[in-house]
């Protein structure tokens, strides 16, 4: 009986930390959030917030929309060690696991999301890291939403440049995270099953003098 116990008590522990983890994950992509500054408003469900840093290892900001233009959430991202880096931290959603994926298209117009496009996908794979085919470059693993509603996760996408080389992240039309309604089964191409587009944020480089973004 004791064994059983520490067993039962082991496990509740271990849980604990995760959720802890995840929580904590939701807080820091949030504070981070809070401390950029320089705002440009975007037209659709969503907007950037900005840039932390400028040169290398510049942080990017984005608020995380729903259709109904709910602020849940906020998106950075980073280049780092020939790596693009995406924290996600989100808040105020139901419990559950979350398909989540960058698209192709920097838009988010309510109310599905469809602006977006596709998954970002510039080598022409199929979806899922569980496809022979796969993955497409802008899949990730799903995201994961704890009791209080909030979750975040940090993503490396490896490979990818955010604004140089022959197909960065961040081109002409920018890109965009997306927060599916249902969790992604990691194979079923092209999405994996994962449902509605509940959830976006416009993800795009720093406004030049003479863009549409530095003219809003």
């Amino acid at each position: 009986m004791r064994a059983k116990a520490t067993v039962v008590i082991g496990t509740a522990i271990l849980l604990g930390a995760c959720q802890a983890q995840t929580d904590q994950d939701a807080k820091d992509v949030l504070n981070m959030e809070n401390a950029t500054s320089g705002a440009v408003p975007l037209n659709g469900a969503a907007e950037t917030l900005g840039t932390s840093t400028t040169g290398a290892g510049a942080v990017q900001s984005a608020m995380l929309r729903t259709a109904d233009g709910r602020n849940v959430g906020s998106v950075s991202m980073r280049e780092e060690n020939g790596a693009a880096m995406l924290t996600i931290g989100a808040q105020g959603m139901p419990q559950g696991e979350y398909g989540m994926h960058v698209h192709a298209v920097g838009k988010c117009e309510a109310p599905k999301f469809e602006s977006a496009g596709a998954h970002w996908n510039p080598d022409e794979k199929k979806h899922g890291k569980n496809n022979p085919q796969g993955p497409h470059a802008g899949d990730m693993d799903n995201l994961s939403i704890g009791q209080a509603g909030s979750g975040g996760a940090t993503v490396t996408l490896a490979g990818v440049a955010l604004s140089s080389g022959l197909a960065p992240l961040l081109d002409a039309d920018g890109a965009a995270l997306m927060i599916h309604a249902k969790a992604d089964d990691y194979r079923t191409d092209p999405s994996g099953n994962s449902g509605d587009r509940i959830a976006c944020a416009v993800l795009q480089g720093p406004a030049t003098p003479g863009s549409d973004a530095a003219a809003q």
